[in-house]
């Protein structure tokens, strides 16, 4: 197995991934892909190995392969660190709404992983090996679904284009004069004359970051094509694109000297604009529509943030009643009825959403919230047996499957939730949630190898090998005569110690 050794040192400092917020980790990204990194020797792969296209330097580089793996091992270490949003509904309508928008990109062989921040902040970003990162407080801005899915398609450009090692090539071509300028400017300091080595070195460091700033724009223009482009083949709006960035623009009189994450990030000048919305004119132009889904999941954060749940309720009662479309009373309600649920005022939010229920019985998301508040009140059984009955509409639900497994745990019904959560994983390997939830069911079962070999994935997710590798000697020492269980458990504890050897230093 290829495995990377990657080394980034700026001001003699190591940089601690756990002690950073996600944007930071972000940021720690983005330097590497575009300082000079030392990589040794056993992060390039066999010769025989991933050969590269004719034409194609980037993956003289980094391969597509080395990026995915440099980007999961990322994932883990962000997982470890960044405070993510772990709600089926919500994590199930921006990974589905991704996929749908990377059927039309340029992406040939989509491979994401969508990950929700559980942030305020508007940002967005994307990552090496199809990581795209969501903020909460994008959705809370998007006015519209085709703005968030406009957000979207520009990171998935970024994927497409392979701007990450775009950027490791062009430190490779730049590395030299930049080494040769900071190398010139610590002799002068040895020489005597530390004011003007002093000079030179952030001279030096101003034209080295000057020169990535245009290529950084350059691919944030690019991004923005494509991403349009994407939007049209949806046949979606296009001009959400410009429409977003110009309020972002327009907003930033409003924060001072600290602008939204998503300026920093992204960095939007009125001419990216003005070429945005030029390129917004030349294509296929579509109203955006108003989507129920969107306008749920909007609501279902609103009342989530909202830092007065007490004027939550007036709020959205309010919106409720001053509406004049269908969906924008359906999802004031919804959010009215989660307002009431958020003060645990769980009649009042049963009532509200009983008219939702009453005209689309099969919605899932009415459904699962009925069941949340059924929960909260203690009606376990009551709680499951209506998502029991959705699920043979809608077998193999995300959402559906996990909340049946939480409540079936409710119940100490361990067998009903590992039955649950190990078809899950069939398609679901990387998530934390169905680890965590399965080593609970195995442990009601009374399958304490299985508990020790489900922590291990939940270690391993959250990129705390050791730990993991602790569970899984545990359950090896607990492995009599069953030997494919032994050697299957053999066989990941090799894995984690080879993933161990992936590490940011």
């Amino acid at each position: 197995m290829t495995t990377w050794h990657l080394h980034l040192i700026h001001n003699n400092k190591r940089f601690d991934l756990n002690k950073t917020n996600a944007f930071l980790s972000f940021l720690f990204l983005y330097l590497l892909a575009i300082a000079p990194c030392v990589v040794s020797s056993k992060s390039i792969a066999e010769p025989t190995q991933h050969l590269p296209k004719l034409g194609d330097s980037i993956s003289s580089i980094i391969s597509p392969e080395q990026e995915h793996q440099l980007g999961r091992a990322w994932l883990r270490s962000l997982r470890g660190q960044a405070p993510l949003i772990n709600d089926p509904l919500l994590n199930t309508y921006i990974t589905d709404l991704a996929y749908q928008i990377a059927s039309e990109s340029e992406l040939e062989k989509p491979d994401l992983e969508v990950v929700m921040i559980n942030s305020k902040a508007i940002n967005a970003f994307a990552a090496p090996g199809g990581i795209l990162g969501v903020n909460a407080g994008l959705i809370l801005h998007a006015e519209t679904e085709d703005e968030l899915a406009a957000v979207l398609a520009h990171e998935m450009a970024h994927l497409s284009q392979r701007h990450f090692a775009r950027n490791l090539e062009m430190a490779k071509r730049n590395q030299w004069t930049t080494w040769a300028a900071l190398l010139a400017s610590v002799a002068l300091v040895a020489s005597g004359s530390p004011d003007s080595g002093l000079a030179t070195l952030a001279t030096s460091q101003a034209a080295a970051m000057q020169s990535q700033l245009r290529f950084s724009r350059q691919n944030e223009r690019e991004a923005d094509r494509i991403g349009m482009q994407t939007l049209a083949n949806l046949q979606r709006d296009p001009s959400a694109m410009p429409r977003f960035f110009s309020r972002m623009y327009k907003a930033t009189q409003f924060y001072g000297e600290v602008p939204p994450e998503f300026l920093l990030t992204h960095p939007v000048t009125e001419s990216r604009i003005s070429d945005s919305m030029n390129r917004a004119t030349q294509l296929p132009n579509k109203t955006a529509k108003q989507r129920l889904n969107f306008a749920l999941m909007k609501a279902r954060l609103q009342a989530s943030f909202s830092e007065d749940k007490f004027s939550n309720v007036t709020y959205f009662k309010n919106r409720h009643q001053e509406s004049s479309s269908k969906i924008a009373q359906q999802a004031a309600r919804y959010g009215w009825a989660r307002a009431h649920q958020k003060l645990h005022q769980y009649p009042e939010a049963l009532k509200a959403l009983q008219p939702l229920i009453d005209k689309d019985p099969s919605n899932i998301i009415y459904a699962i919230t009925n069941s949340e508040i059924l929960m909260a009140k203690g009606e376990y059984k009551e709680a499951r047996s209506h998502l029991l009955k959705l699920s043979e509409l809608h077998p193999n639900n995300f959402p559906l499957s996990i909340y049946i497994a939480q409540i079936s745990l409710r119940m100490e019904d361990g067998a009903t939730a590992k039955k649950i959560l190990e078809s899950l994983l069939l398609t679901h390997q990387d998530n934390v949630q169905v680890w965590r939830l399965l080593s609970e069911a195995q442990g009601l079962t009374g399958n304490i190898i299985g508990v020790h070999e489900a922590r291990a994935e939940v270690f391993f997710l959250y990129s705390r090998e050791d730990q993991a590798i602790k569970q899984l000697n545990y359950a090896l020492n607990l492995v009599e005569d069953n030997f494919p269980l032994k050697s299957r458990l053999q066989h990941r504890l090799k894995e984690i110690n080879a993933q161990k050897q992936l590490q940011f230093l």
